[in-house]
């Protein structure tokens, strides 16, 4: 007879398997972990729902938006999510908290380590990506958005992915 695994322990073994290192949130199917990427360190928290055979992985930005550069943020963040293919960027409106977010409903008991890979190197990038557009924000809010996210400059190097 075999013991059927739950989908947080299948994620727990696809960062095992990927030599990546997360603590475990007691009494909740929840793993944590930070990952130094190009422009920030991006914290991570990642959740399964067992009864939906859902993953989802959600990256937090290293700063919070201050008040007086919410709606330009937040106008911007609409903006980037147009262009997504997968994911969002989410922000909570009362503390200025920006997340990156990214599910994947798994068939039953069909979870592969690449897709769970996949899931957070995807919302690691997109918020290294997003965080110098923001941080130019905060300095300057009044600044056109679509010039500000238009500029190459700010993106980091293509291949400089960190995933530690």
């Amino acid at each position: 007879m075999t013991v059927k695994q739950t989908l947080i322990s299948q994620i727990e073994a696809a960062f095992d398997a990927a030599g990546w290192q997360y603590r475990k949130v007691e009494q909740q199917p929840v793993i944590e972990c930070e990952f130094e990427a190009y422009n920030a360190k991006v914290a991570m928290h990642l959740q399964a729902f067992e009864e939906l055979s859902t993953a989802s992985v959600m990256a937090q930005l290293s700063f919070r938006i201050p008040p007086a550069s919410r709606l330009p943020v937040w106008d911007a963040l609409m903006r980037t999510n147009l262009t997504l293919n997968v994911g969002n960027f989410e922000a909570n409106i009362e503390t200025g908290e920006v997340f990156f977010r990214i599910s994947n409903v798994f068939a039953k008991g069909l979870v592969d380590d690449e897709i769970i890979t996949s899931l957070v190197r995807t919302a690691i990038v997109e918020m290294d990506r997003i965080t110098p557009f923001l941080a130019e924000l905060n300095r300057q809010p009044q600044q056109p958005i679509d010039a500000l996210l238009a500029r190459e400059d700010l993106l980091p190097p293509i291949g400089e992915e960190s995933t530690t």
